[in-house]
Order: C-alpha cells, then structure tokens, then sequence
C-alpha cells in the first residue's frame, strides 16, 4: 500500500490545490488500479483508472491507460478546448488498450475504467468512462458527480421510465449482471463518456474525491461524508477511509478488491 505526502499547487485566482493518494491491493493477488497527476502552477491534472481483464490484463491496461493520458496532457499544456481534450483523451487510450496483444498475437481484451479531473482557475472539468467515480464535497453535501457506466444503471432508468416493472427491476439488479460495464477504455467502439457539461467553480474548502469501485462498494456515501467532514487533515482523512473499508469487509466477510482513493481539497 502507498500514501501520498500533500502536495500543493496555486493558480492566478489564489485558488491553493492540495492532493493526496491512497492506494492499495486488497485482497487481490495483483494491482490492477492506477493513477497519475501533475500539478502546475496554473492547474492540477488528475487520473484514476482500474483496470480489468485476467491477472496481468488488468494492469497493464490501466497503466497504459494513465501514462498515454499523462503524455497527452503534458504533449497539449496548457490546453486549449478542456473539455473536448478529455474526451478524445480518453477515447485515445480506449484505443491503445484496444490494440494490447498477447504473446501469440491474439486480443488481450483487456480494460480499464478512468475519471479525469482538471482544475483551472477554480474551473472545475472532469470526464468519467466505466464505475470509478468523482464526489464532491461542500460543506455538508456530499455529491456524487459521475454517473456509474453499468448494466444497474440502465435498470434504474428503465424502472422510472416505467419500461420494467418493479419485480423485474429488483430481480435484476441484485444479480452480478448489474455491475457490467456498459461502457468502458478497451471497447472496439467507445462512445459513452461521461462529461462535465460546464466546468463547476470549486471553492475554499471543497473536496474532490476521486475513488475506484474498491472504496464505494464496502463503504456507504454517509460514512464517506462522515469520515471527511471529521477528519480535517488530509492523510488523517484518507487513512480513516481505508479503515473503514478494512472494517466493513471484515464485518461483511467480503474480499477487498483493488482500492484507490484521491482527495484533492481546495485552500
């Protein structure tokens, strides 16, 4: 497992980004989690990315996915047209994955999801392929800002858009079929990518949480909110979160997956 010491960024509008990473394996017997970030004077540029797709599938996707975003950003800094660089920026290593062949040269048909945040001038921008996910926290509101790319996700519209019954509804969502990824980095064709529609104006003492599924799927939004509105300190804050996560898979008897956490708070 592995922490991040704080690091800060200030840009034009005194707006102070600092950033703090928590990374573990669980109880998988690979890392298949990965993520990056720079930090500007002007801007922070962050990734998250989880990977899928056999033991060494999985992880080789997903830092294939972080480094050509990373290359990206730096190749077009400062850029230009943010949101349409997020987009294409993933749609760029959704076909690299897509090319990653196995020593017999067949498909290695691997994955990844990825949540990219860029943060300019207190202008918040962000994009989100597959079930990682960005909150938000402001005083006592605890948004979540990504939309989960799965099969659940299609249920749930469907049963308020009354296309499925409540029966169907319920049944299929407590099935493992609800967690498939409908959209995801590796697809041969990807067209949905979750975006920002205008950059939200972060402000002094927000917290920006970036998370794969390793977190969010042992420890409820509540507890989430709890943990970062009572612990002020930024590695203090991270850590109560990992304990959570150890604590209710214990309680739960439930294997840890992969778990990344990133908390960017504004100053």
């Amino acid at each position: 497992m592995r922490a991040s010491m704080p690091t800060e960024s200030r840009n034009d509008e005194n707006c102070v980004l600092r950033v703090s990473i928590f990374l573990t394996q669980g109880d998988r017997a690979d890392q298949q989690d990965c993520f990056g970030y720079f930090l500007h004077d002007k801007e922070g540029f962050f990734a998250v990315c989880d990977g899928m797709g056999g033991r060494d599938g999985g992880a080789i996707a997903s830092r294939l996915a972080v480094d050509n975003i990373l290359a990206g950003y730096e190749e077009h800094y400062p850029v230009g047209d943010v949101q349409r660089f997020l987009e294409e920026s993933a749609k760029n290593a959704s076909d690299r994955i897509l090319e990653l062949q196995t020593p017999n040269g067949e498909p290695l048909g691997a994955g990844s999801t990825c949540v990219q945040v860029l943060i300019r001038d207190c202008d918040m921008y962000w994009s989100s392929v597959g079930d990682s996910r960005l909150y938000l926290l402001r005083g006592e509101e605890f948004l979540q800002l990504t939309i989960d790319q799965t099969y659940g996700t299609v249920l749930a519209e469907q049963y308020k858009s009354g296309i499925i019954d409540a029966e169907t509804y319920i049944h299929e969502s407590g099935t493992r079929k609800a967690e498939a990824l409908i959209s995801y980095l590796g697809m041969t064709q990807l067209e949905l990518v979750g975006c920002s529609v205008d950059p939200i104006k972060v402000e002094t003492g927000d917290r920006i949480v970036i998370m794969s599924d390793g977190l969010y799927k042992l420890v409820p939004d509540d507890e989430m909110k709890r943990v970062l509105i009572n612990f002020r300190n930024l590695r203090e804050a991270i850590h109560a979160l990992e304990q959570k996560a150890y604590k209710n898979a214990k309680y739960q008897e439930k294997s840890r997956d992969n778990m990344t956490v990133m908390i960017i708070e504004v100053k």
